[in-house]
């Protein structure tokens, strides 16, 4: 019959694997966006008014639809508040 001490040994080997399998998958999921994304520098910004949506805004400042969801791509444009921070132009690094 085995030992309490081998036991608690087998038992924490096994939790010690588990472990590094899940730290190891963790690096390789965020190792593979590297270099996929790349980070957007912004070089003109509005900061939105009353009454401000965002097809207003693309079409006060003669924004393409593809090139304002580019530069603001987690904007909600369903709730938009006021001061929120719009991306007018920028670029990536």
């Amino acid at each position: 019959m085995a030992s309490a001490s081998y036991k608690s040994a087998i038992f924490f080997s096994f939790v010690l694997l588990f472990i590094l399998s899940i730290s190891m998958a963790e690096s390789r999921a965020v190792s593979s966006g590297i270099g996929t994304n790349s980070a957007l520098i912004c070089s003109k910004i509005y900061g939105a008014n009353i009454g401000d949506t965002c097809f207003s805004i693309m079409q006060q400042f003669s924004m393409t639809p593809e090139a304002f969801t580019t530069f603001n791509p987690n904007l909600n444009c369903d709730k938009m508040f006021v001061g929120e921070w719009i991306c007018l132009d920028g670029s990536s690094i």
